[in-house]
This record gives C-alpha cells, structure tokens and sequence, in this order.
C-alpha cells in the first residue's frame, strides 16, 4: 500500500496542471491539507480495479481496505492516510471528516464494479457511480465546512456528474484496455457494439455513435448543472465553501462540451484542456464569474 502523505516530497499527486491541482487550489489554506489527504485516498483505492488484472487479487486489497475503514471507525487508524484524515487537528470546524459509510461506501462500490464484471446495465451503473464518487464529492463537501444536509446533497449531485463526465473523456482510452465505461443496455439501445469502441474504424464509425455521444454528453452535463443549481440555492458561505468542486465541474463542462464537438475523436486519443485553460476557468469560479 501507498504510505505517501500530503507532506512527504516524494508526491506526485495531483500533478500540476491537473484539474484536481486547480480544484485544491480553490480549498482554503486551513481546509486543504484534509482535503488532500481524502482525495489522495479516493485516488488510491479508486484505481485498483483499473490497474489489478486479477479480480479475486482486486477484491482482496478492496476488502483489506474496508478492515481498515472499520479498524479506524474503532480509533485504531493504520494506514497513512487514514490516521492523516482522522487526526483531529487537521480538521477545522465547521469541518467534518466524512462519515465512515462514506468511506465504505465507495469500497463497496468498487467491489461491485469487480464482481459484476465490466459489463453493466445502466442502473447498476448509475448506482456504482453513485456509490463511488458521489460519497467522494459528498465527503469532500464535509471537510471543507459545507455539512447540511442539502449541502451534502448538492455534492454528491456534482460528484455523480464528475464521474460520468470523466468516463466520457476517457471512453476510448478504457474501452482500449478492456473497460467499457457505457453501460450495456444504452450501448443497445443505440446501436454500439462494444468493440465499435475499443477497435473503433477511423474510417467507418458506428451508424449510432453520433446518438450515443450526444446521449453520454446529455446525461453528464444534465447532471452537472443539476448540482450547480443546487449549490446556488445553498446559503452563501457554503456554496463558497464548495468552491473546489465547483472548479471541477465547470473544467469538465468545458471539457466535455470540447469532446462533444470532436465528434469520434474521443475513441481514438485523448481530449484534453490546457493547463492554461483550466487555470482560467478556476480564477473565473474563484471570482465568482461561474457559479
């Protein structure tokens, strides 16, 4: 396991440049340093069904992950990170430190995900998404001071939409390595096969890509601007306080706006925005320009 800390200069995460780097950067002093701690921990277990090809070898670092959770729920915190998190003085009020279903929620979300294999229907899906970086954004709304209960859920809306953001920029780069991040019944439903996505024919699309990608661009965006106007219904020191997740969900607007012009593009490389660029759109969110 990862014993990295916030502090240590062997880090690497987030890099600069990221959208996450802009998105911290938005967290206040006091708070950032938390929020780090959970956000290095939500990327550490987040890539372990992505990078362990074994599931049975997956789920057993999943599981070791959620004796850990219930080890720290009992103030016996081991791992790094979690004793980071759960060091009170790290946290300021009004912060809180998440939850442990929060926590545990996101475990199993993923070990869902393993068990179910890569093909699944669009209700699982939306629930794995859910489950996973819905708690995420909820939780980071906690420890940044934003703690009602409409704040919670103004996260968890944003956090939903995050995740379905980011499966769309990243569609042909999973489906490539075995991951088809859409689920089965809406690539049916739109008639996509699957390996029309991870072998895509540069020069013979799919008849119903168009249709799916303006369906997948649909639902993400529909999703995030859902959680803005949430948040803007928040009183003013907790939507200020949600600036960070307010940063990555405009950067992936953006984001996802630009894949949806590219047409097919996507299937074959990357999409991206410039450093300069998301810098930009996080100075306009801390100016209270994008809300």
């Amino acid at each position: 396991m990862n014993s990295s800390t916030p502090h240590s200069p062997a880090d690497v995460f987030p890099r600069a440049g990221s959208s996450l780097y802009y998105a911290l950067a938005a967290a206040s002093a006091s708070q950032r340093p938390a929020l780090l701690y959970w956000v290095q921990w939500w990327h550490e277990t987040a890539q372990i069904p992505f990078k362990i090809q074994d599931p049975g070898v997956a789920e057993t670092k999943l599981r070791w992950w959620l004796q850990e959770l219930n080890d720290a729920a009992q103030g016996q915190a081991h791992h790094p990170l979690l004793k980071g998190l759960t060091d009170a003085s790290r946290v300021s009020a009004p912060a809180q430190v998440p939850a442990w279903p929060l926590w545990s929620s996101q475990i199993e979300g993923l070990i869902t995900l393993i068990n179910q294999t890569r093909w699944l229907d669009d209700a699982s899906l939306q629930r794995h998404m859910r489950q996973t970086t819905g708690a995420a954004a909820e939780g980071a709304a906690c420890l940044l001071g934003a703690t009602s209960e409409a704040a919670r859920q103004a996260a968890h809306q944003l956090g939903w939409g995050l995740r379905q953001a980011h499966q769309l920029t990243r569609l042909g780069q999973d489906a490539r390595s075995g991951w088809i991040q859409v689920a089965i019944d809406v690539l049916q439903a739109h008639d996509v096969r699957a390996h029309q996505l991870s072998k895509p024919d540069a020069a013979s699309p799919a008849e119903g890509w168009p249709r799916l990608l303006t369906h997948l661009h649909g639902q993400a965006s529909a999703h995030l601007h859902q959680g803005l106007t949430a948040c803007r219904a928040l009183p003013s020191a907790e939507r200020a306080a949600l600036k960070p997740l307010l940063v990555l969900c405009h950067i992936y607007l953006h984001l996802i706006d630009q894949v949806a012009r590219q047409g097919d593009r996507v299937l074959h490389e990357r999409i991206v925005l410039t450093p300069l660029r998301k810098w930009w759109i996080a100075q306009r969110v801390r100016w209270g320009l994008l809300r």
